[in-house]
């Protein structure tokens, strides 16, 4: 409110008006158009939870393609199996093993060895550990690039921080996995660790820094093949940091080759082989560039596409990064190699995208730390006291203004995330999905009882592991495994599988979607068939199907809750 003091000084014989302008308190509008930004940040956090309870809940892993090698993995490590097996078994993940090594490893700490939900439970834990610690990079960046400036309110601000990059974290179309069984959450705390030892070489250069800089890209291969991308990023901002420096280029260069040379190799000598077949020649066939938007190699056309589509996403770190910079001159010297190596980031994302359609979740890293820039802006660019407002012709309107614009740019950063619940049924998060349907349990169920009364290792669920898990069975001829091997040009192990169909190996085989093009152990896009639904056809009889109750979908983004066809021998 507007006050006017008045002080009359006797003594001196005048008075002397000194007029003061507090139309508003600084704790008020300022404050609480921070407070309104917590509130809605965390009121998407919980919405985001309500979402994703009956994913997580859920005991069986049909979420994703990757779930059930996940689960096998674990299975192989409960009964000594190695985590790569022969090709011909059809029952690897193409994935590096850090993952659920990770996983089962705290899972057998908290005495829940195999728990699916405590499983999921974990991933979000290591989304939970990468928000914050990006929560501490963004302090660290805001400090480098204004030294000088206190925060008001700086527990508000740690606490939005972390809720807005959790929201990054979480992000539908960009992060869209990490709440399954797969190794993306790992990846986005490893690549935020990787972040963080380059902000921690910024602040205090040294040989050791280099040296813990180096360990990143191995820990990254580990985790997820494409993460090695990392020893280009650090590269690319040792190289801009001090160019004359060449003797630490070189010593990283020296270290963080020896780091992925030694991870390859001890994966080799531990699993031989197999370990190069599923990882390399499976995972890492598709090397040569193309235009074509259809070919089987790192389309342009592709890289191209999925950049576009996450746009919105991208372009948090591009503004955070130029607010960044500008704030002092001295922050483009110091902060743009930085900047300049999560572009470099950006850009190694979209080119492994480039391996197939629709993988944006590729660029899940390098939108959570581009967040990590605008967040570490966001304090030094927020409406100040009202003081700041004197001298303008209408204050209180240029104040209060000032705040709802401040509280619009958050709400837009959310749109940008896509986090907002929405009405549209394509998008992530559609409000009408936000209820698991009660069908689910029966579906799973009925799929259980088709293993009553016969060995499970006679049995093959081409999708899931959950059964199997129970009694400790490491199951061949899996769906993933088989169907990860055709854009590689790998078919021979398939012809394995047709075999066992012919020899009736199984006393019963489930499969999804039989009747459909996206059956898949005969996926309509391969360049051959692969002959295993005439197999099945000649063969084994269909006696019953396992559906959802008709018009209903069971899990919201789900792939692997379509009909199930129950196939007996002929």
């Amino acid at each position: 409110m507007d006050a006017t003091l008045i002080v009359e000084d006797r003594k001196m014989g005048h008075t002397v008006t000194a007029e003061k302008t507090t139309f508003v308190s600084s704790l008020s509008v300022r404050y609480f158009s921070l407070l309104a930004c917590l509130g809605l940040s965390i009121a998407l956090v919980v919405a985001y939870f309500v979402f994703i309870k009956p994913l997580v809940t859920l005991p069986a892993d049909i979420l994703m393609w990757e779930e059930t090698n996940f689960v096998g993995d674990i299975i192989k490590l409960r009964i000594g199996a190695p985590i790569y097996t022969t090709p011909s078994d059809n029952n690897s993940l193409v994935y590096t093993p850090l993952a659920p090594l990770l996983t089962y490893a705290i899972s057998w700490l908290i005495r829940l060895p195999t728990s699916i939900l405590a499983w999921r439970l974990i991933q979000l834990g290591f989304v939970a550990c990468a928000a914050l610690l990006v929560t501490r990079c963004s302090v660290i960046l805001r400090r480098f690039a204004a030294p000088e400036r206190r925060l008001d309110f700086s527990k508000t601000w740690m606490a939005l921080t972390f809720v807005v990059l959790f929201l990054a974290a979480t992000a539908p179309e960009v992060n869209r996995f990490v709440y399954t069984l797969h190794i993306d959450a790992l990846a986005l705390l490893v690549s935020v660790f990787s972040f963080w030892t380059m902000l921690r070489y910024l602040k205090a250069p040294g040989w050791r820094g280099v040296a813990l800089m180096a360990i990143c890209p191995a820990l990254g291969y580990l985790t997820k093949q494409f993460l090695i991308s990392w020893a280009v990023v650090m590269f690319v901002f040792l190289l801009l940091h001090n160019y004359k420096d060449i003797r630490r280029l070189a010593l990283f260069c020296a270290l963080a080759a020896a780091g992925i040379a030694l991870a390859i190799g001890g994966c080799y000598l531990l699993w031989g082989d197999p370990y190069i077949f599923w990882t390399f020649k499976v995972m890492g066939a598709r090397k040569g560039l193309t235009l074509s938007p259809g070919s089987r190699q790192i389309s342009l056309v592709r890289m191209l596409d999925h950049t576009l589509r996450v746009w919105p996403e991208l372009i948090i770190g591009v503004v955070g990064g130029l607010l960044l910079l500008r704030y002092r001159r001295e922050n483009i010297r110091r902060l743009a190699p930085l900047w300049v190596a999560w572009v470099a980031l950006i850009l190694s994302e979209a080119f492994s995208s480039g391996a197939g359609w629709d993988t944006v979740y590729h660029f899940g890293p390098g939108v959570l730390i581009g967040a990590t820039w605008l967040l570490a802006a966001l304090p030094l660019y927020w409406p100040g006291k009202p003081e700041a407002a004197n001298g303008m012709e209408f204050p209180r309107l240029v104040y209060f203004t000032r705040a709802l614009l401040a509280v619009a740019g958050v709400f837009t950063l959310m749109i940008a995330l896509r986090v907002v619940p929405t009405g549209d049924r394509n998008a992530g998060r559609y409000w009408g999905k936000m209820r698991q349907s009660a069908d689910v349990n029966r579906y799973v169920a009925d799929i259980e009882s088709e293993f009553n009364g016969l060995p499970p290792e006679k049995v093959l669920l081409d999708i899931g592991n959950w059964v199997y898990l129970r009694h400790s069975v490491l199951q061949k001829d899996r769906a993933v495994s088989i169907a990860d091997q055709p854009p590689s040009g790998h078919y021979e192990n398939m012809d394995v599988f047709v075999s066992h169909i012919r020899q009736r190996a199984y006393a019963k085989i489930m499969v999804h979607d039989l009747h459909s093009p996206f059956f898949i152990y005969d996926w309509y896009r391969w360049p051959r068939s692969s002959g295993v639904r005439q197999a099945l056809q000649e063969n084994y009889q269909e006696v019953r199907t396992i559906a959802p109750v008709e018009g209903k979908e069971l899990l919201p983004q789900t792939a692997f809750t379509g009909p199930v066809s129950v196939l007996v021998p002929r």
